[in-house]
């Protein structure tokens, strides 16, 4: 396979990544598996296109910037091996520019898809570049608000946080920018750009929807460091950097599956770049 000469570090880049619970990066992983979904059932029709090429070197001027991509990923390995977007990125640009070279047909159909995950693999740095810091002053704000609420004795100062648990033990922590759910509404957003180019949803439906799932997925993020500091109240610090590890895991994901398969039953648009036919995206 071409990604290991391009992208030889992703797999242990991901292997390394997955020990930060829900790092922002690992949204290839999902992001991955929606992919070989949609290409598993839209396999017939892809396969028709790639029968209908016509010739091994038709359209050579595609397939050879699909070789010269390939052959400056190559080049650019010791640079793009060194964080794990930069090569997902390298690994999505190898698969789109070996379609290019393979069957060249396909450039349309690939290029929304490989746009997307490129995207979902490589925004998050930027995001938390932007937004992590300001995005961590709101979840701590509102974790503070959901906190009194529930009445966990705990004192803020800024994004840090102390509490003394009911042990005795005095429990400190920071909400880090890795923390203000940019990497959740980053899976988010990607998933459900998959989902609106593979079905063809209503483009304002689609982003009214990703409006309010980003609100939501932002509060939901301060009811996951309510969850915490409670949980280390109770319990002391072991048990809370405990639960760090897989809560995310189990509220982000939880949302995913109740909100994707709502957005899955509701209307089509039938207009837009492709038209639908058995299915099917083909290109106009």
């Amino acid at each position: 396979m071409l990604s290991a000469l391009t992208a030889p570090n992703f797999p242990s880049l991901v292997e390394q990544s997955v020990g930060n619970a829900f790092d922002g990066l690992v949204v290839a992983i999902p992001i991955v598996a929606l992919l070989t979904l949609i290409f598993a059932l839209r396999w017939k029709e892809l396969a028709k296109m790639m029968a209908e090429e016509g010739g091994g070197l038709s359209r050579l001027p595609v397939r050879l910037a699909g070789a010269a991509t390939i052959l400056g990923l190559f080049v650019l390995e010791p640079t793009t091996g060194e964080t794990l977007a930069a090569s997902g990125i390298a690994m999505v640009l190898t698969f789109y520019a070996t379609a290019l070279v393979v069957n060249p047909s396909t450039a349309r159909f690939m290029l929304p898809y490989a746009a997307v995950y490129g995207a979902a693999v490589g925004a998050p740095a930027f995001l938390l570049w932007a937004f992590g810091e300001p995005l961590a002053v709101l979840s701590s704000a509102l974790s503070a608000g959901l906190v009194h609420m529930a009445g966990v004795p705990v004192a803020w100062q800024g994004t840090g946080f102390q509490l003394i648990s009911k042990a005795g033990e005095v429990v400190n922590g920071v909400v880090t920018p890795d923390c203000s759910s940019v990497s959740s509404v980053t899976m988010f957003l990607g998933l459900l750009a998959l989902m609106h180019l593979d079905m063809k949803k209503d483009s304002r439906m689609t982003a009214k929807l990703a409006i309010v799932g980003v609100l939501v997925l932002i509060l939901l993020n301060s009811v996951r460091i309510l969850i915490l500091l409670w949980v280390g109240y109770e319990y002391g610090s072991v048990a809370l950097w405990g639960v760090h590890d897989w809560i995310g895991y189990v509220l982000f994901l939880g949302f995913f599956i109740a909100v994707l398969p709502l957005y899955a039953r509701m209307g089509r648009n039938g207009s837009g770049p492709y038209s639908v036919q058995a299915g099917f995206p083909y290109v106009k």
